[in-house]
């Protein structure tokens, strides 16, 4: 089973990720299909059959959320439209599941990455530093342009 505290989107090279995906075709052990499938997600092929398809099979709850955390960080670190919706299934998946310290630092990081701008096409992919920063730059622009706009109103107004 895999570190479902950990973070699985960093990039890999295109030309790593697809041998690394044609080595996986014949995959039948769990591990190696989630292996295909992120790959698959971070080369943008066609994956939603192969997700679907994962979910059902799926043994119990940590595995359904290994599906969903796949998923959505792999999305988030392409900056797509729905990412949250994957991570946020996870999460509640996890609650119950994941030991306290892990639940913790997947809650952290979660929160740290809400500052992401989400598009509906995808980005370059970042690694996780990159994001975190991103994320912390575009909270903090926003909160300064909403102060000024808050600011402004209250010149106005007298």
């Amino acid at each position: 089973m895999i570190d479902l505290a950990a973070w699985h989107a960093d990039p890999l090279p295109e030309h790593a990720a697809q041998a690394r995906l044609a080595q996986l075709r014949t995959a039948t052990a769990w591990s190696e299909r989630l292996e295909a499938l992120r790959l698959r997600l971070m080369l943008g092929l066609p994956a939603e059959m192969q997700r679907d398809v994962l979910f059902h099979e799926a043994d119990d709850e940590l595995h359904r959320a290994a599906v969903e955390l796949i998923t959505g960080q792999v999305m988030l670190a392409q900056r797509r439209q729905g990412a949250w919706d994957w991570l946020d299934a996870a999460k509640q998946r996890l609650a119950h599941h994941l030991p306290g310290a892990g639940y913790l630092e997947l809650l952290r990081r979660h929160a740290a990455l809400r500052g992401l701008r989400l598009f509906d096409t995808p980005k370059l992919m970042r690694p996780l530093d990159e994001l975190l920063t991103i994320a912390r730059m575009t909270a903090q622009l926003e909160g300064r342009q909403r102060k000024s706009i808050t600011q402004d109103a209250r010149d106005t107004l007298g």
